[in-house]
């Protein structure tokens, strides 16, 4: 499991905590459709994310609008 105690995370590591490949969350990235928060930092050309910012992420639910804006609730 991912160390939520680590300095950041990477694609793999937000992969082993989602449980889905690393390919799906580069895809999630890639899409731009709000799957996957900015990344906190970049490392070269590495994106990483302090654990924080993932475990707060509310993921959209599978079959989700994801092309839509989202709606503040607050």
């Amino acid at each position: 499991m991912a160390d939520p105690n680590a300095d950041y995370w990477t694609v793999a590591d937000i992969a082993e905590h989602w449980g889905v490949t690393a390919q799906t969350i580069r895809t999630y990235r890639s899409r731009k459709r709000g799957e996957l928060p900015e990344p906190d930092n970049v490392f070269g050309r590495s994106p990483v994310w302090k654990p924080a910012t993932i475990l707060s992420f509310e993921r959209p639910g599978q079959g989700a609008r994801t092309d839509l804006p989202r709606k503040d609730t607050a």
